[in-house]
C-alpha cells in the first residue's frame, strides 16, 4: 500500500500487512533510539534516526496473535486502521480501540537485529570447568543475555520463555515479578578458550553430542551453557561476546576472554567485528540488573 510516509523512513525496508481479530496483539513496543543497546545494538544511527520516534516490536508473548501474523522483532508499526502511528503509546491506543478484525500496516528495516537469548541446558552450581558426566546433570533454563528488562551486562535464566514473558510484563507495569530468575553478571567475566570455539561432549543416551561453552564470572562458579547444536547456542554465546568486547574496549584493552579477543568464527562465516562506540558510562555506574529506563513504551 501506499503511504507518504514512505519518503520519510530509511531505504531498503520492506512493507506488510497484518490483520488480528484479538483484543490484544501480544506485544510491547519501544522507541527505536531505545533499543540502541539491545535489537539495534548493530544498526546504523542514521536509520534509527530516520525512525524517529515510531514504534519498534522489542517483545512478543509467544502464542499471540502478533506471533501468529508473522510480526518479529524490529518491525515497525506505521499505521492502525490506516491511520499513521507516530509513537509506542499512540500504537497501544490505536490498537486498543480500534475495530476487529484489525487491520495493521509494518515495515521491516534493512538491519539486522540482535537477540541473544533461547532454550539451553545450563550448570552453574559446581567448581568444575568440564562438563558433567551425565546429561541428566543440566538444567533446562531460558537464558537471556540483556535485553529489554536488564542491563546489557547481565546474563538472566528463567525456567522458561513463557516466564521470562511474565517477567517483561511486570517489569514494564512496574510491578514486582513473581517468577524465579537466576541473575549473572558478565562485568570482569571471560570465556574459558573462546579462540577454539563452543566444546562439545558426547551422552550415550543422545543423538548428538552437545556444544558448549564455560563463562568464568568474577568470585562465582562457572557457567556452563549447553545446546544439542551449534545453531541453538550461537545467539546466546555471540551475545556474550559482543559484551565482553564492549568491556575491554571500555578498559582501554583489557583482555576479557582467555584467549585473542578476534576469535574465529565457530558458526560458519565472518563473524563482523563491529566496534559500537556508544558511551556505555551509565551501564557501569548501575549496579542493578535490571534496566530502569523509564520510556513512553505501549503494547498489548
Amino acid at each position: 500500500p501506499k503511504s507518504k510516509k514512505k519518503g520519510d523512513l530509511p531505504p531498503g525496508g520492506e512493507w506488510y500487512d497484518a490483520k488480528i481479530f484479538t483484543p490484544t496483539l501480544g506485544v510491547m513496543f519501544f522507541k527505536p533510539k531505545e533499543l540502541v543497546d539491545s535489537l539495534f545494538l548493530q544498526t546504523d544511527k542514521k536509520l534509527v534516526d530516520a525512525l524517529d520516534d515510531r514504534p519498534v516490536v522489542a517483545f512478543i508473548v509467544e502464542g499471540s496473535s502478533a506471533r501468529s501474523a508473522g510480526v518479529e522483532l524490529g518491525h515497525v508499526l506505521l499505521k492502525v486502521n490506516g491511520i499513521d502511528v507516530k509513537n509506542p503509546k499512540e500504537a497501544s491506543r490505536l490498537i486498543k480501540e480500534g475495530p476487529r478484525p484489525l487491520p495493521l500496516l509494518f515495515y521491516v528495516p534493512d538491519t539486522q537485529v540482535v537477540v541473544a537469548e533461547g532454550e539451553h541446558m545450563v550448570k552453574y552450581n559446581t567448581k568444575e570447568t568440564g562438563a558433567p558426566n551425565s546429561a541428566k546433570d543440566w538444567k533446562p533454563k531460558y537464558v537471556v543475555i540483556g535485553g529489554i528488562i536488564a542491563q546489557p551486562w547481565m546474563m538472566n535464566m528463567y525456567r522458561s520463555k513463557s516466564e521470562y514473558d511474565i517477567a517483561v510484563i511486570e517489569t514494564q507495569a512496574r510491578r514486582p515479578i513473581s517468577v524465579k530468575v537466576k541473575q549473572f553478571s558478565l562485568q570482569g567475566a571471560r570465556v574459558q578458550n573462546d579462540w577454539q570455539g563452543p566444546q562439545m561432549v558426547k551422552y550415550k543416551n543422545k543423538l548428538h553430542p552437545w556444544k558448549y561453552i564455560v563463562i568464568l564470572p568474577v568470585s562465582r562458579n562457572p557457567i556452563k551453557i549447553a545446546s544439542p547444536n551449534l545453531t541453538s547456542l550461537k545467539p546466546v554465546h555471540e551475545g556474550i561476546r559482543r559484551v565482553l568486547q564492549a568491556q575491554q574496549r571500555d578498559r582501554g584493552g583489557a583482555v576479557t576472554t582467555a584467549g585473542p579477543i578476534r576469535q574465529p568464527d565457530s558458526y560458519g562465516g565472518r563473524r563482523e567485528d563491529r566496534d559500537n562506540d556508544r558511551d556505555r558510562e551509565r551501564d557501569r555506574d548501575r549496579d542493578r540488573g535490571y534496566d530502569t529506563r523509564n520510556g513512553g513504551h505501549g503494547g498489548y
